[in-house]
């Protein structure tokens, strides 16, 4: 208990500078201020998601994820993440229209989203790997794994198919926003590959083929399938099962 307690203190000590500047930036621009909003809230998603790497809640080699052994933790990581999805629908009220969340039937949509996930995921675990088995994880960590995967890859598809892309649209193809969304996913992807871990250019490659299947799938279907198929991949390199 005293492990979790500080490492989530560190990690919210960590981020708390970053965080005030943000807040007083978002606070001191208008709603109507959309692009730069975007760009102040996905800056933001970086800097939670990186400030995870150095305090041990997760470590990235090359196309494997591993996180931390608390399944509470990851649990309320997503919870949070999800939280963060409900904030920003109630306080960014200019920025709705832009969020799709559902594009012809459902079913067929969480469908491809789930195949484009399965197919990413079991891509990658080829690449690296298919260890360990299922068994041999805690059923605790499972279940916390999968509301953070699910819960954390919502917010990021919120903000890079929701918000990203629907504002891409105003300017471009709807094609050629599903194709930016993707590449501006894994350039944002850079520090975490080529800074804040020894990565490299194999996180660069699979979050750019990542990111645009879920543009596509977005543009197809809508952010419920993309975040199917973001959650779904992650959740594959993060738990091997063969």
């Amino acid at each position: 208990m005293d492990d979790t307690f500080s490492i989530l203190l560190d990690y919210n000590a960590r981020m708390a500078p970053g965080m005030l500047v943000f807040t007083l930036c978002l606070v001191l621009l208008p709603l109507r201020a959309v692009g730069i909003r975007i760009a102040l809230y996905i800056a933001i998603f970086i800097l939670v998601r990186d400030a995870m790497t150095p305090v041990g809640l997760w470590n990235v080699e090359g196309l494997r994820i591993g996180f931390y052994s608390d399944g509470a933790v990851l649990a309320l990581l997503g919870i949070s993440s999800v939280l963060g999805v409900a904030f920003l629908w109630f306080v960014e009220r200019d920025m709705r229209a832009l969020l799709v969340w559902q594009k012809g039937n459902l079913g067929a949509g969480l469908a491809a989203g789930l195949g484009a996930g399965l197919v990413i995921g079991l891509g990658a675990m080829s690449l690296s790997g298919f260890s360990p088995r299922l068994t041999d994880f805690a059923p605790g960590f499972v279940a916390g794994l999968v509301v953070l995967v699910y819960g954390g890859n919502l917010l990021e598809e919120v903000l890079f198919r929701g918000y990203l892309q629907g504002r891409l649209e105003t300017y471009v193809t709807p094609v050629r926003a599903a194709l930016l969304s993707g590449l501006i996913f894994a350039a944002c992807h850079s520090y975490l590959a080529l800074t804040v871990t020894d990565a490299g250019w194999s996180i660069l490659a699979f979050t750019a083929v990542e990111g645009i299947a879920c543009g596509f799938v977005r543009l197809r279907y809508g952010i419920w399938a993309a975040a199917l198929t973001h959650g779904t991949a992650i959740l594959l390199i993060a738990m091997p099962m063969m």
